[in-house]
């Protein structure tokens, strides 16, 4: 193999037409996700996020200390979504104030059921606007996959990364609706980049004479650094970001020549780090070192209180076996990507030191995290939940890999015949995975690969729809059939229903009005999202619709005749 695989071309003279596929590439792809972005209902923390901006400020505005449960949620992303917000806003009817809920500062909401309503109003022109913005900003992501394709097996395939990056179905559905996740993997993505150039550039101070001087060194340190801090502001874990680079420097370069020489660069970059990420988290600025040092910790051992389903079984998130990231992995990728990326990694292996500088950078910054995230995660029996999403800034990597395992594998091929049959194979199995994708549109997020028995074999087993996106449809049948002034309850969070729910209904509240289905009369319907037990409350209602992709219920509709005790 190592005597075949064609290495993969320089930058052609004329960028032009490589650069004109790539643009086609990301502004289909911009296409599709503008002309469906109104599709994707709204998930669980979504209100949860827009309100931490609100209470940050707040907080700080009055001295107070910002609670411990806010205190390491980046805002980054969220601060600059409600910024573009106001900003469309003072653009459409000027200077008027969106209605907020009343809260004291020990918890209490005070706002009447009226209010509730306006406030999930003004919280859901917010989640319009955001979810453009979410996708537009994952978008960078998709564009850090073609540089870092380009990278490894030249500009003339790097518009195969972003098509690639674009099947795999969790992501480009989290792509939405995702606050938390989506903007850390693209800025991830991007710093990824940055860092594989930063230590290919590296090699050019010993060039002679050389070409890059050491205050421009420094410069590309010190601007990597701001840029991790930046990554941080969406999720700390982007500080492993920090020690990829060294890593990656002693791999490519030597382990000697990274201690001896680097040194001073890693410092003013761990500075700068520092600084950014300090600057860019409002709970940090009343005690920033002890702060600084506790969110590391948090990285380290995060926690989550919640239960998970898995195999089966409910459990805590705390006390998952070795192998759930490695399930949810294996069963929510498609095969054609698990065999592609395994194929990626052989090329890299077998051919590494005949790779350039740039070529060794990328792959080393792309495939260490790929096995050094996951395996702290298990080695350190990390609380873990809703599959994988807490990872899925390993997705844009995973796709690198695939693509460059498919190019380098296709490059090997020397007959016609044999390269149109390896094309139409993977056009096949490519518009396999896309037909799947549009028939879960849009719960893409749902996705379960073929050979893992599909979203069937995970119902019951598995969890589905743990954010409760697909409530907004199922909502909106009860709004068509529901008779004037009927009750409505929902099993999941109350605000998609003060959202969605037409203004005549009148909407019970699970907990606090009906104890969980133990008091009051039952409503005329209730809407339950598969989430631990909600399913089950009001047993002796009947399920009169269903959300299904598969043949899978994802939410389900129980209309409450009123002589059932």
């Amino acid at each position: 193999m190592a005597q075949t695989l064609t290495p993969p071309a320089p930058l052609t003279p004329s960028p032009i037409a490589p650069l004109l596929k790539l643009a086609t590439i990301l502004l289909l792809l911009v296409g599709i996700g503008v002309g469906t972005v109104e599709d994707y209902g709204v998930s669980w923390d979504e209100g949860a996020e827009i309100a931490t901006v609100k209470y940050n400020a707040a907080w700080v505005g009055l001295g107070r200390e910002i609670p411990p449960e806010f205190q390491y949620d980046g805002v980054g992303f969220d601060g600059m979504a409600e910024a573009v917000y106001q900003l469309t806003e003072l653009a459409r009817h000027g200077w008027e104030g969106n209605p907020w809920a009343v809260v004291d500062f020990d918890g209490d909401a005070i706002a009447s059921k009226a209010e509730e309503r306006a406030i999930a109003q003004a919280i859901y022109r917010r989640i319009q606007v955001k979810h453009l913005l979410t996708f537009l900003v994952t978008l960078l992501g998709y564009g850090a996959v073609a540089a870092l394709v380009a990278m490894l097996a030249g500009l003339d395939y790097a518009w195969f990364g972003p098509v690639v990056l674009a099947l795999m179905p969790r992501f480009w559905a989290h792509g939405f609706f995702n606050p938390q996740d989506m903007p850390f993997a693209a800025l991830f993505a991007i710093a990824t980049v940055a860092g594989a150039a930063w230590v290919a550039a590296s090699q050019r101070l010993d060039a002679q004479p050389p070409t890059l001087s050491w205050h421009q060194m420094m410069m590309q340190a010190a601007l990597y650094g701001v840029g991790v801090g930046v990554v941080c502001s969406t999720g700390m874990g982007g500080v492993v970001l920090l020690v990829l680079v060294p890593m990656t420097q002693g791999v490519v370069q030597g382990w000697g020549r990274m201690v001896t020489r680097f040194w001073p660069f890693y410092g003013v970059s761990g500075i700068m780090w520092a600084i950014a990420t300090l600057l860019l988290h409002p709970a940090s600025w009343s005690d920033p070192l002890p702060w600084l040092g506790s969110a590391l910790l948090r990285v380290a051992r995060p926690a989550w209180p919640g239960q998970v389903l898995f195999a089966g079984e409910f459990m805590p998130a705390a006390a998952v076996p070795w192998n759930y990231l490695p399930v949810w992995i294996w069963q929510t990728t498609p095969l054609l990507w698990q065999v592609s990326a395994g194929l990626g990694v052989i090329f890299l292996g077998v051919n590494f030191r005949r790779l350039t500088d740039r070529q060794r950078a990328a792959a080393v910054m792309v495939v260490l995290p790929l096995i050094l995230v996951p395996a702290w995660a298990i080695a350190h029996q990390t609380p873990l939940y809703h599959g994988w999403r807490q990872f899925f800034f390993l997705v844009p990597g995973l796709a690198v890999l695939a693509a460059t395992g498919l190019i380098w594998s296709y490059q090997q091929l020397v007959g016609q015949w044999q390269r149109f049959v390896a094309l139409s194979a993977v056009t096949v199995a490519m518009s396999a995975i896309a037909v799947t994708m549009l028939t879960l549109h849009p719960h893409q997020y749902v996705y379960f690969n073929r050979i893992s028995g599909g979203l069937p074999a995970a119902h019951g087993f598995y969890e589905t729809d743990y954010w409760g996106v697909s409530l907004r449809e199922a909502i909106a049948w009860v709004n068509a059939h529901a008779a004037p002034g009927a009750t409505l309850a929902l099993g999941g969070p109350d605000y998609i229903a003060q959202m969605f729910a037409r203004p005549d209904l009148t909407l019970l509240d699970l907990k606090t009005d009906l104890d969980y289905g133990n008091r009051g009369v039952p409503p005329n319907y209730y809407i339950a999202m598969p989430y631990l037990k909600l399913p089950q409350i009001f047993p002796r209602c009947p399920v009169v619709y269903a959300v299904e992709r598969d043949r899978v219920p994802l939410s389900l509709v129980k209309r409450c005749p009123r002589f059932i005790p």
